[in-house]
């Protein structure tokens, strides 16, 4: 296959995945942003500023290099703030090809609480068997990219992580694995607090 039809698979994949995150209520308003590697390059593709995953579309979505430097861009857009620990994460686990961060409230409830993910249930300890938490830090910031720089080098099998009041990260070998990551986080977070409440 052609790196330009690849490219546009992975941008209409984008696109899906990003109107999906929106509808399963992974991330709201403007917020959250959706990369993917393109295979065997040094270029990632990207969801913009400033533009919800809802109304997203394959041409709008920016191509950067691994330094964040764009290559390709339509209507002035710029690509999302936290395009440097996209890159990081790329830089450091060659075997993930997409990253997905957002922000669900169950997920993020527990950040926000400074508690862990509990892998409490089946899918959760054979799919994830660990989420570790990153610090806050303000988004698109030097301290944030820090942060997960450092985390995705500690925890070199982690699959996802928590952003302490801030959301998730989640990784896959290709687009749709990302997601399901994603939303199995969101899944297990919600079991806990449903958990909570009975008695």
């Amino acid at each position: 296959m052609k790196n330009n039809e690849l490219e546009k698979i992975l941008r209409d994949d984008l696109t899906h995945f990003s109107i999906l995150s929106y509808d399963r209520n992974l991330v709201a308003a403007k917020g959250g942003n959706i990369s993917a590697r393109i295979p065997d390059t040094d270029y990632i593709l990207i969801t913009p500023s400033g533009v919800s995953l809802k109304d997203m579309t394959s041409d709008i979505i920016i191509k950067v290099n691994l330094d964040g430097t764009i290559i390709d861009s339509k209507n002035n857009l710029r690509p999302s703030k936290e395009t440097p620990f996209h890159t990081a994460i790329y830089k450091n686990r060659p075997e993930v090809n997409a990253v997905f961060h957002l922000h669900p409230p169950y997920a993020t409830g527990l950040s926000v609480k400074g508690l862990s993910l509990p892998m409490i249930t089946a899918p959760a300890i054979v799919n994830l068997k660990e989420v570790p938490t990153i610090d806050f830090a303000l988004m698109g910031t030097p301290e944030l990219h820090n942060m997960v720089d450092t985390a995705i080098k500690k925890y070199k099998e982690a699959k996802a992580f928590l952003l302490k009041q801030h959301g998730i990260i989640a990784m896959g070998v290709d687009i749709p694995t990302g997601f399901y990551i994603a939303d199995l986080v969101e899944d297990c977070a919600k079991v806990a607090f449903i958990s909570s409440l009975i008695k």
